[in-house]
């Protein structure tokens, strides 16, 4: 809850309040501010254009807490702050929160209208996003002052709710005086301060000491009414800072299933591939280590795509025949490996027991050995892309082997520069879709190829240094699995030709 629009009736509740307390010729306005990065607006949902409060980030070991006023946020599963806000732009992203810390004495005593709340703040500590917390993004936080000496000139910054009519969808800051007011309250005179300035900080002087928020009390008042407030910040709100700080916290958008280790260990992980291998409600991922041992991670037993797997197997030890696998792609639920020697294998069951169904697809040669670069599973077939660029689609390999072959593109110039391929359902209309990454950094999907070829091209990413590091890449379903060069692993998602979402599975 913030402060109320009051249309129509704000001249008549001027005209009771008591004595002294309408605007005098004078007082402080609001004016538009320049945005802070330690200052932003809060709303209930991920869509930052939707803002109904105001906070800022407070000074912490972690840099992932910020400050606003208990109502703001009391009740709410989540809410999503978004440093510095202005015209729909998120410049620093938007966060969600983790967990959120209010003082025990909310419970009974939230009457921020009339004789008001002295326990009207919060903190909330905000889940990081892609391995970093919101102040080391942004740059930026403010200091927590308790029991600061009044009176002192001080700025107050806020967001008007969305929609406000008469003001703009940026910041806005006032410069006025605090003074204490009885034990537990602040209070300025400030005329444009409306509803969604909640929560919004009261930074002393110009620099970033932070001494209070709007909330309280007073809520009901009208932006033309010069008095707000802010619970005098002490001992209290210290002790519960403290809490917050002291805050163990998940990552948003991080592996929150079973644990696969570092990124000093990832680096080592040179070929990847996914599929139905054990009947999980996912899909399972079948790694290939530098050292030869190969591991099945077993797919998690919900949809959520933060839960992946549930548990690992060993499927061969270090130091033996694996180390000379050059490729591995799902085919259908089994796998083909082509081998360092040019030996082509399909083992048409996998599961924790191991490889089986060995089938030999062709004996140790030349060609294989030498010209075949990448290797990919689409659904029952097998792509290939040879080192003169020549890439070919051999079809229903259980039934076939390799001897039903389709050319996709005759040698040329521009294959010769695919560095990882790979088989998934992400563009298409239900056959299998091939995904590339090129060394430029472009990623390519080409829908429905066993029936349309390469003729339905989405450009996933435009070429750029960044995919250049993606190292290997592994289809798994409608998601994208990514192992950079530093060892860190993301998970995407629900890919539709476009990346929506980036899950971190390992940190580098």
């Amino acid at each position: 809850m913030s402060r109320h629009t009051w249309a129509v009736a704000v001249a008549l509740v001027t005209a009771l309040l008591p004595a002294g307390a309408a605007a005098a010729a004078g007082t402080p306005h609001t004016v538009v501010a320049d945005p802070r990065p330690e200052i932003g607006s809060l709303s209930d949902g991920s869509d930052p254009s939707n803002h109904h409060c105001s906070a800022s980030i407070v000074a912490s070991p972690k840099g992932n807490v910020i400050v606003t006023a208990a109502h703001c946020v009391a009740g709410k599963a989540h809410v999503y702050f978004t440093p510095g806000y202005h015209d729909g732009q998120a410049p620093y992203g938007t966060w969600r929160s983790a967990a959120t810390y209010l003082d025990p004495g909310w419970a009974t005593s939230h009457d921020i209208d009339g004789a008001g709340s002295p326990y009207d703040y919060a903190f909330v500590v905000l889940e990081p996003r892609n391995g970093k917390n919101v102040a080391d993004v942004t740059g930026a936080s403010l200091t927590l002052k308790t029991d600061a000496t009044l009176p002192a000139d001080l700025k107050v910054y806020g967001y008007p709710s969305t929609g406000t009519s008469g003001y703009q969808d940026k910041p806005y800051v006032g410069t006025s005086t605090a003074n204490k007011d009885g034990q537990y309250w602040e209070t300025l005179q400030c005329t444009g301060i409306p509803g969604g300035f909640s929560g919004g900080p009261w930074i002393l002087g110009g620099g970033k000491d932070l001494i209070g928020v709007i909330g309280g009390k007073g809520q009901n008042l009208p932006a033309s009414d010069p008095r707000n407030y802010s619970v005098r910040f002490d001992e209290r709100v210290k002790a519960l800072y403290d809490k917050a700080v002291a805050a163990p916290v998940p990552p948003s958008d991080g592996n929150l299933g079973y644990p696969l280790g570092d990124g000093p260990l990832w680096k080592h992980a040179d070929l990847i591939t996914s599929g139905d291998f054990t009947g999980s409600s996912q899909l399972d991922m079948i790694v290939k280590w530098s050292d030869g041992e190969v591991t099945l991670y077993q797919g998690g037993s919900t949809t959520d795509p933060q839960k992946p797997f549930v548990g690992e197997t060993q499927l061969a030890a270090p130091g033996g025949l694996w180390t000379h696998a050059k490729g591995i792609a799902t085919v259908n639920r089994g796998v083909v490996v082509t081998w360092s020697d040019g030996e082509v294998t399909y083992y048409g069951s996998v599961g924790k027991g191991g490889f089986g169904g060995e089938v030999q697809l062709t004996a140790p040669n030349d060609l294989w050995r030498d010209h075949a670069s990448l290797i990919a599973g689409l659904g029952g077939d097998l792509a290939v892309v040879w080192n003169d660029g020549e890439t070919t689609l051999y079809q229903g390999i259980a039934a076939n082997g390799i001897h039903s072959e389709r050319q996709l593109a005759a040698p040329n110039g521009t294959w010769t520069h695919a560095q990882t391929i790979s088989g998934g359902d992400w563009v298409g209309s239900g056959a299998s879709d091939l995904l590339v990454r090129w060394s430029d950094g472009e990623f390519t999907i080409y829908g429905d190829v066993a029936g349309a070829g390469l003729g339905q091209e989405h450009q996933v990413k435009a070429p750029n240094e960044l995919w250049t590091h993606a190292t290997v890449t592994a289809g798994r379903g409608n998601a994208i699995v990514v192992r950079w060069s530093d060892g860190e692993v993301s998970l995407y998602p629900a890919v539709d030709g476009q990346l929506h979402r980036e899950i971190q599975l390992v940190a580098p």
